[in-house]
């Protein structure tokens, strides 16, 4: 029996050597079709391109690929229903394959491509490329373009991700510029790319993007040790487990293992799997020897691979007054120093831990902290922004005459929204905005939600932020559409994909894709909404002021059926200006009365209603007394000009006296907070 089973392990290790097997990347794609398109990179045309596109490893682990792989060809198929003519690049095309240096997740702006190749990197095509005429299908199409490798890689996805780099010189192609099959939903994959300025120029990131690759390979023959180990960085005395993921194609496995796991000469443990306490401070070189009968003897070392009491930089920024920003070191590793560079430009400009800094005028910027100890730094970044919401930068312009895209977000903070605007690369003209006081978050599409609206302008010029004075309570859901245009909505839409890290007066917060199947500037803003968490933001810039005069508590009708009267903010309480209560009313007849006092409440007292402000200091006639029916009027207040004010909070409700029946109705509460 036993001289059977090593028979068949040969002789399957034998059909494994000659036989091919496949993996489409990313995982979930073989026979799925991915959910966009995109023409790079084969795709192009003769403009040249250099396109990197690396796929995290457990696209290849998840389908069972857990050890060392010899590719010898990819292919790629279009994008559902795409044809195709006949296409040539005559001159030569390049694709390399390495092992990524760095995790896929790690690919952002401002590095240069070489950042993502490996040590390992292999050139395995260099030639013309063509491929046949296409039919279009739907999708998954076919596989169509071919690249066979001259030279083979090795691949082992327990060392790190998968680079496939791609270059295309600037050349007279022919054919059809195509439309690759591409899946970015929840993807663990990523790309950098120039094509504008190639060959040199400023690489573009894409995050949560995979073109989809069929990948031709078999298993390595040989001994190829590797091993994981859980956690790599730690404080002193931190437990850390290995665990060998060793590949042998050896019928009679692995027959001994020797680790050194401190990077200290010798041999800390004998066993398949071993686990270490770290004593001492520092980066820790790790080496697993392992041996088999049939290969010998084989190590893999990873240098600084543990770091204990590694420093881990992190910091939180608040706007205080005007430009000013406080910024707050929460790195953790016990750092020694700290490198500030507060407008990312390269330059330090503060090396104390907790610094604050006068910018230049109220904008969207990048701070980066270096900090560092006796053995090890680390870098971080953020976005913020003084007197507006940061956005990511510019992708391209999504049109449609029945559809208008944005963002929502879940405040961090008591702010208040006093302008808005969307980018007009374009150069449109026109502009329309609709903000949401949301119930929740957004459901996600193709689920829809309503309701709402606070604030909704069109047909505005698109060279001025529009006016506007919304305002929202810590953890209240705020929503945002916005497009350029009139009868079809051009939508700024943002690079990368996906949610976006950005900041609410130096809170962070992040925003998600919201969206309507409404054109808002024809159809209007009060129409279902929906969410997508893994598609770009459409860019709406809105201008915020700590300032704010916050809705709250239920108001109440008069009994006589018409609804109950709402009130807000349309001019924000800043010292030396004047705040503007509108009160929108419905009944017949009324005499309008403004309270004000402090603190909140929420008590019904019949028969007036829910009372709302928690003590009577001021009560005001409106409109002379005079008597007003159905409509929306307004209630001025003029705010001292006294430093001593800012931050002063006032609370102020509405009661509505029905003159012929002598029913009471009460509006909403509105909390001011004063403004500087």
């Amino acid at each position: 029996m036993q001289r059977f089973s090593f028979l068949l392990a040969v002789l399957t290790v034998a059909a494994t050597a000659s036989a091919q097997f496949t993996i489409t990347v990313p995982n979930g794609t073989a026979s799925t079709e991915g959910s966009t398109s995109n023409a790079f990179p084969w795709g192009r045309g003769g403009t040249g391109l250099r396109h990197v596109s690396i796929y995290d490893s457990s696209n290849f682990t998840a389908q069972g690929v857990t050890y060392p792989i010899i590719i010898s060809q990819l292919r790629y198929r279009p994008n559902t229903s795409t044809s195709s003519l006949a296409s040539s690049y005559p001159s030569a095309c390049t694709v390399q394959l390495s092992t990524c240096p760095i995790d896929q997740s790690g690919v952002v702006a401002g590095l240069p491509l070489s950042t993502y190749v490996g040590a390992n990197v292999t050139t395995c095509f260099s030639g013309p490329m063509s491929w046949p005429a296409a039919a279009a299908t739907v999708g998954p199409c076919p596989w169509l373009i071919t690249v066979p490798f001259s030279t083979n890689f090795v691949y082992d996805p327990n060392v790190g991700d998968l680079t496939i780099d791609t270059d295309i010189p600037i050349q007279a192609f022919t054919g059809t510029s195509l439309q690759l099959d591409v899946h970015a939903t929840g993807v663990l994959a990523s790309r950098a790319y120039i094509s504008t300025g190639y060959p040199s120029g400023t690489p573009a990131i894409t995050q949560n993007h995979g073109v989809v690759c069929e990948i031709t390979y078999v298993p390595a023959a040989g001994l190829y040790p590797a091993f994981t180990a859980t956690p790599r960085t730690g404080p002193i005395g931190q437990l850390v487990q290995f665990t060998d993921q060793t590949y042998t194609s050896d019928p009679g496995g692995i027959t001994s293992w020797a680790w050194d796991v401190d990077g200290i000469p010798g041999t800390d443990y004998t066993t398949q799997n071993c686990s270490h306490t770290y004593t001492t401070e520092g980066n820790k070189t790790v080496t697993l020897t392992v041996t088999s009968a049939m290969f010998g003897t084989q190590s893999v070392t990873r240098t600084n691979y543990i770091v204990i009491d590694a420093v881990h930089a992190s910091f939180t920024s608040t706007v205080l007054v005007g430009t000013v920003v406080a910024f707050t070191d929460t790195s953790t590793g016990s750092p020694t120093s700290w490198a500030w560079d507060f407008q990312n430009d390269g330059i330090v400009d503060d090396t104390t831990q907790n610094p604050a800094f006068v910018y230049p005028a109220p904008g969207q910027y990048t701070c980066r902290l270096t900090v560092t100890d006796a053995f090890s730094n680390d870098t971080t970044t953020q976005n913020f922004g003084i007197g507006i919401i940061p956005v990511p930068g510019f992708g391209s312009t999504f049109s449609s005459t029945v559809a208008t895209r944005g963002y929502w977000f879940q405040s961090p903070t008591r702010f208040s929204v006093i302008t808005a605007s969307v980018p007009d690369e374009t150069l449109n003209g026109t502009q329309n905005v609709a903000i949401y006081r949301l119930a929740a978050a957004p459901p996600v599409f193709s689920a829809t939600a309503t309701g709402g609206l606070e604030f909704y302008a069109s047909n505005q010029p698109s060279g001025t932020p529009i006016p506007c004075a919304v305002s929202f309570d810590v953890g209240e859901f705020v929503g945002v559409l916005g497009a350029c245009g009139t009868t079809t909505m051009l939508n700024s839409y943002a690079t990368p994909v996906g949610p976006y890290a950005s900041s609410v007066l130096g809170q962070p917060t992040t925003l998600t894709r919201m969206g309507t199947q409404f054109n808002i500037n024809t159809a209007g803003p009060n129409n279902p909404y929906w969410q997508e968490p893994a598609a770009a933001i459409s860019r709406v810039v809105l201008g915020v002021t700590a300032c704010a005069a916050i809705p709250y508590g239920v108001s109440s009708p008069s009994g006589l059926g018409p609804a109950a009267p709402r009130m807000r903010a349309t001019a924000l309480p800043f010292i030396g200006q004047t705040a503007v209560h509108s009160v929108t009313q419905n009944d017949a007849l009324v005499l309008q009365l403004m309270v004000g006092g402090f603190g909140r409440l929420g008590i019904f007292v019949p028969p007036f209603g829910t009372i709302n402000v928690g003590s009577l200091d001021l009560i005001e006639v409106m409109n002379g007394g005079a008597p007003v029916g159905p409509g929306t009027t307004t209630w001025s207040f003029a705010i001292p000009a006294l430093p001593a004010l800012v931050g002063q909070s006032i609370n102020w409700q509405n009661a509505h006296l029905v003159i012929p029946t002598g029913e009471w109705a009460m509006s909403n509460g509105v909390e001011w907070w004063i403004g500087n």
